[in-house]
């Protein structure tokens, strides 16, 4: 077959609109995920440093 120049994982980048609605939700379920931990973490220090936690 010819190589066309697309790797493999790119592939599904060019599909039709209804395969992207997944990913979309992945993305910001990941995006929340993310923020909620770098709140924790943030806290987590605020909390050391005024000596609630330690």
């Amino acid at each position: 077959m010819a190589e066309l120049g697309i790797s493999h994982t790119h592939v599904n980048h060019y599909g039709s609109v209804p395969t992207k609605k997944p990913h979309a939700m992945r993305h910001r379920l990941q995006t929340v995920l993310h923020g909620t931990i770098f709140t924790a973490a943030f806290l987590f220090v605020v909390a050391m440093v005024f000596g609630v936690v330690g």
